[in-house]
């Protein structure tokens, strides 16, 4: 596994680079610049073949690339040097002889490759589509968090004229509602939940106008306008309105014996209501837990494309309220029941009563073996207990940030109601229409560098902490991640991080490409290339600049990989 990702990440790395190193190369060709040298990965050189006047090769480093041009000097040579490496090249093919446009037009055709692979990966997603989980496809409201500004939203009608509603008086509902869909914030559509998460964040805490659509109970579909203002939640104070994303409660397995068989629940049910409330998959199990001990539950059940009503008398369980384990810290892929289980996430309130982390792993269950099987077992068959363990925490670095240990607890068993069945996810085939899919891959382009500038305003007023810049380790991250969820996340977050490539690269500092278009302007207005010396020292600066950059991105990562390490 941890090749693949190694190999996923070069892989993603060297397309970005490809294409924008490719922009500036067919630019500088179609300028009749010499090229001497087209470079994937950094030197040394590993292997290629010179075709015509240009050495097409591969470096050693897969962390970069470059298209040497005679003529184009990163560090001034002096002329003996200039004269040694190019001297066989016509003054007129030199980059630095060229007019200023066409230089401008080599520099910024890099960064604007960027932009062009970013419109072509979104573009594949949209024709080719994926089978991608029904959340994914629609900007629905899941969980809604006590105590968040989505439980107390002012709801005010939208008018069926589209006249604009009177905010000056009581509104017609509070509160956003599991199943509400939000159609636009600030008038700008919205797509997916975690668009609705984003926009909060980029919102800076103002207050926001946003409109919802919902199904009221006797079937009729309003839309509201609701005010709301984001505040800082969670344990890292992001901006958010406090909603999580919908999933489908989609029946997948119903336990043999359960209530849920009794009342007639099959594989494929969809539970849309519970005592004619909307609910999802999450909200659907937090009802069922708080069900009343012997209280029968209404719920509607769509079968087959029509609506049924079944009623059902949840039993009592227990459940390790707060604690997730699985085969793995991951979680990805399969689960093996005889497994050991690891510990994937544990809630404030379960690390309140038991001294668990992530990553632990179980090694004995009272006295047994640990197996994912018999920890679920004992789950169900002990409500309002406690089950005795050895846990083995295994140590980090080496045993340099954490040294290997093992422990012993009491892992409290919560008493709670449910009906028997596991959930499934609902997968759907998404894709966009023929005549669409040009207009979505710029529309999403555009999202993506509008959200990208809006960042960058924010890290510069302040709204935005440095601390939340990514570097290296994060992109292996997401790449990764992305890869493992499926090729259309693989593709739209390749895509997003070419838009962050595109604008980083235009930044007026010294050693980006930025930097040279403002060379260029200053030359055009002047009418005479800037000082070389100075210009050599800018780029000394501009050097020192990146690397303290890079450097401090880097710690980014480093800490957050090793707090999540050692939490």
């Amino acid at each position: 596994m941890l090749l693949f990702d190694i190999l996923i990440f070069i892989v993603v790395l060297g397309i970005l680079v490809f294409f924008h190193e490719l922009g500036h190369f067919l630019a500088a060709k179609a300028c009749n610049v010499y090229v001497d040298r087209f470079s994937l990965g950094m030197p040394p050189r590993v292997a290629g073949i010179r075709f015509g006047e240009t050495d097409y090769c591969i470096g050693a480093l897969p962390l970069g690339g470059y298209v040497k041009m005679a003529g184009q000097e990163d560090t001034p040579l002096t002329d003996e040097e200039r004269e040694s490496a190019y001297g066989g090249v016509p003054k007129e093919r030199w980059f630095n002889n060229r007019p200023v446009w066409q230089r401008t037009l080599i520099i910024a055709a890099g960064p604007f490759m960027n932009l062009v692979l970013a419109v072509l990966l979104y573009g594949i997603v949209a024709a080719v589509g994926a089978y991608v989980p029904l959340s994914d496809t629609e900007a629905r409201v899941g969980p809604i968090l006590p105590g968040s500004p989505a439980e107390t939203a002012p709801l005010f009608r939208l008018p069926a004229d589209g006249a604009a509603p009177n905010l000056d008086r009581e509104p017609d509902a509070v509160g956003w509602q599991t199943s509400d869909r939000i159609l636009t914030i600030n008038g700008k559509r919205v797509r997916t939940i975690e668009d609705v998460g984003i926009d909060a964040i980029l919102g800076a805490g103002e207050l926001m106008s946003i409109v919802i659509e919902r199904t009221e109970p006797d079937g009729a579909v309003a839309r509201y306008l609701s005010p709301l203002r984001p505040v800082p939640m969670g344990p890292e104070k992001r901006l958010r309105f406090g909603v999580g994303a919908y999933e489908t409660a989609l029946v997948g397995t119903v336990n043999e014996g359960s209530p849920a068989a009794a009342a007639g629940l099959r594989p494929g049910d969809v539970i849309r209501k519970a005592d004619g409330k909307p609910v999802d998959a999450a909200t659907f199990v937090k009802t069922m837990e708080q069900t009343p001990d012997g209280q029968s539950v209404l719920l509607d059940i769509e079968r087959e494309g029509r609506t049924i009503q079944v009623s059902t008398t949840p039993h009592t369980v227990g459940r390790f309220l707060g604690l997730e384990y699985g085969a793995s810290y991951r979680g990805h892929g399969p689960v093996d029941k005889q497994a050991r289980p690891v510990i994937v996430h544990v809630a404030e309130e379960f690390a309140a009563k038991a001294p668990v982390k992530p990553r632990d792993i179980i090694e004995t269950i009272e006295g047994q073996p640990a197996t994912i099987a018999l920890l679920d077992e004992i789950e169900r068959s002990r409500p309002g207990q406690t089950v005795n363990v050895t846990i083995r925490r295994p140590a980090i670095l080496y045993g340099l940030l954490r040294p290997e240990s093992t422990l012993t607890c009491a892992l409290p068993i919560s008493s709670v109601r449910a009906i028997g069945i596991q959930m499934d996810i609902k997968m759907v085939y998404h894709r966009v229409d023929a005549g669409e899919v040009v207009p979505e891959a710029f529309k999403l382009t555009w999202q993506a560098t509008a959200r990208t500038l809006r960042t960058i305003e924010m890290l510069i007023t302040g709204a935005v902490s440095p601390k939340e810049l990514g570097g290296p380790v994060m992109i292996y991250q997401v790449t990764t991640m992305a890869a493992r969820l499926g090729y259309s996340w693989l593709l739209n977050i390749t895509a997003f991080i070419s838009v962050n490539l595109c604008i980083f690269n235009l930044l007026p500092l010294p050693v980006l490409d930025g930097s040279l278009l403002v060379y260029l302007a200053i030359e055009a207005i002047r009418r005479k290339p800037l000082n070389t010396r100075m210009l050599e020292r800018i780029q000394q600066i501009g050097l020192m600049l990146i690397v303290g950059l890079l450097l401090y991105v880097t710690f980014n990562d480093v800490s957050r990989l090793v707090s999540n390490l050692v939490l």
